[in-house]
């Protein structure tokens, strides 16, 4: 068995993150190769630095949806390998902790990026915070709150909705969708991320901007098409500019995905697609009556 060794956090503020870590879209590990004045740069690890460290990167993946990047020895194995014996999963972790703790979140120059202690009797990992170790879902967040206390206080939050939808490249650690471990934080993040979609599409229709809350929702239903609150307002938005069908071929589409897994829009969407086909043929019905000979438009009204 491997030994723990306990550390101490690393001392101090640095001037920027040595670990950049993106977790919505592709899961990537970027760290800092020019540590010197001014705005750092940094290189994505490719797969083969990555190696065999699937363990490793679990337990990363772990401590990022765990409250205050931490969590016990216990709680780690439990989790992502419960239907190994005690002494095999005691090991898998050893080799796993010590191994992102001296090849992947190592840097030369500092302490270790991922911290052991021993509170209570129990082995804790946690991970240095977010000016060590940037995480794209944290910043989000942090985005996101900045946005509603300055909305709050008076001041305009345009720039700091922006600058956190920036951030929603994809679903949180797509990869791990069905692992349980990852529900809590999932949640909290997706709760985040349409929260500053939808005051970004408040704001941009209120100033008159429609074509740029118009995208953002097109952007959002193509990673998200059964998202019927994304779809009903982007349906709404069409309805308001006198784009029905539009807004109906939209709709089809999007019933088509859910019907393929055995899906149907709820009752609220089904009606206001219904009130919208409704409100189309009438004013179609009504165009015809103001475009066509009197000879035609008997046969319009019976097809429309």
């Amino acid at each position: 068995m491997v030994a723990m060794i306990e550390m101490a956090e690393p001392s101090g503020k640095p001037d920027y993150p040595f670990l950049r870590v993106t977790t919505m879209g592709d899961f990537t590990l970027s760290r800092v190769v020019a540590p010197s004045a001014g705005r750092p740069r940094y290189r994505a690890l490719s797969s083969e630095e990555l190696g065999n460290r699937k363990a490793a990167l679990a337990i990363l993946k772990f401590l990022l949806c765990s409250p205050r990047r931490r969590a016990t020895k216990a709680e780690i194995t439990r989790m992502l390998w419960p239907a190994r014996d005690s002494d095999n999963a005691n090991h898998t972790f050893d080799t796993a902790a010590s191994t992102l703790r001296r090849q992947i979140l190592h840097l030369p120059g500092t302490d270790s990026l991922l911290n052991t202690r021993r509170l209570n009797g129990e082995t804790h990992l946690i991970l240095a915070a977010q000016a060590w170790i940037w995480i794209d879902a944290d910043a989000l967040i942090k985005l996101a709150q900045t946005a509603l206390r300055q909305e709050q206080q008076g001041n305009d939050p345009l720039h700091y909705l922006e600058a956190a939808h920036a951030l929603d490249k994809g679903e949180f650690l797509e990869e791990d969708t069905n692992s349980l471990w990852t529900q809590s934080r999932r949640q909290t993040i997706e709760g985040a991320k349409r929260r500053v979609l939808y005051h970004l599409v408040e704001i941009y229709c209120k100033d008159q901007q429609v074509g740029k809350a118009e995208e953002l929702l097109y952007t959002f239903l193509q990673t998200y098409p059964e998202d019927e609150d994304a779809l009903c307002r982007l349906m709404q938005l069409l309805a308001h500019q006198g784009r029905r069908q539009e807004a109906l071929n939209v709709y089809r589409y999007s019933a088509e995905l859910m019907q393929e897994t055995g899906k149907e829009p709820g009752i609220y969407t089904q009606e206001l697609a219904r009130q919208l086909q409704q409100g189309m043929r009438l004013r179609e019905n009504n165009a015809t009556y103001h475009t066509l000979q009197p000879q035609y438009i008997h046969t319009i009204i019976l097809v429309a």
